[in-house]
C-alpha cells in the first residue's frame, strides 16, 4: 500500500522546492550542487542538509545524484533558478518512492 497518493506527492513537492529555493537564496547556485548536500523528509518535514543524516529519516535523497544537477555538475555557473522546478520534482519522486517502500515492507 502506498502511504503517498497523488495529493501527498504533489504537497511534499511543493515543500522541497520551497526548501531547495530557500537553500539556493541563501547559499548561491552553486550550493546545491555540492557532495553531501541532501533532501531529507523526516517526521519533522522536509529540509536540505548537509548534516549527518539520521537514519530514521523517511527518506534521503542527495541532490547531487539527480539528472537535472547532474546536467549543470560541470558547469561553472551553478544550478540556474529555472532549474529548480526540475530538480524538485525529480527529488519529490526518489523522496516519494523511499517512503512508499515503507509503506511496501510493513504490508508484506
Amino acid at each position: 500500500m502506498a502511504l503517498l497518493g497523488p495529493q501527498e506527492k504533489a504537497e511534499l513537492g511543493e515543500m522541497i522546492l520551497a526548501r531547495l529555493d530557500a537553500h539556493f537564496t541563501e547559499h548561491g547556485p552553486a550550493a546545491l550542487l555540492q557532495p553531501g548536500v541532501f533532501v531529507v523528509v523526516s517526521s519533522r518535514g522536509v529540509e536540505v542538509t548537509t548534516g549527518a543524516i539520521d537514519p530514521r529519516n523517511l527518506a534521503c535523497v542527495e541532490v547531487r545524484t539527480l539528472f537535472t544537477a547532474l546536467c549543470y555538475i560541470t558547469d561553472d555557473g551553478g544550478l540556474p533558478p529555472e532549474g529548480l522546478e526540475p530538480l524538485a520534482n525529480e527529488a519529490t519522486t526518489a523522496a516519494a518512492a523511499q517512503i512508499n517502500r515503507i509503506g511496501a515492507g510493513r504490508s508484506a
